[in-house]
């Protein structure tokens, strides 16, 4: 009997562009944006509480760092925003039909002696229209 092993490997995932992907795309993008803005919000009270604090405690060193260290955050925070509102921009003016990468996962194969490992690993890509999976690419064998 072949011993088999599972090796991990990037799966592809494209979906063909539709105006109900284009729309729950925009949606998800909308949503990380109000995610961050609300995590802006948060860091900013953070940062009260906690500046209010050392403005009693702390030297003037640690004042000026925590200072730096907030302004960063939020303008990390500020610029995801600035690229997911463009990504939007983008979203909206998707051709129709047209394969848009999505993303990757993880996905799982099975080799053993007398594989080819470059076609094992090899690119895998799934192809989908408003969830439903229309084609898979690549060697699928496990």
């Amino acid at each position: 009997m072949a011993k088999t092993i599972t090796l991990k490997r990037t799966v592809t995932i494209k979906a063909i562009v539709t105006e109900d992907f284009k729309n729950y795309l925009s949606f998800e993008l909308e949503t990380a944006i109000k995610d961050l803005q609300n995590k802006i919000k948060e860091i900013e009270n953070q940062g009260n509480t906690l500046m209010a604090s050392l403005q009693t405690e702390g030297s003037s060193e640690q004042i000026k760092s925590v200072e730096q260290q907030l302004k960063l955050e939020k303008q990390q925070q500020e610029n995801v925003i600035a690229d997911l509102t463009k990504r939007i921009t983008e979203a909206k003016t998707l051709e129709l039909n047209s394969e848009f990468v999505q993303g990757t996962i993880d996905g799982f194969v099975g080799i053993k002696v007398g594989d080819n490992l470059y076609q094992k690993l090899g690119a895998l890509e799934l192809i989908v229209k408003d969830g439903v999976i229309q084609e898979i690419k690549g060697d699928t064998e496990a």
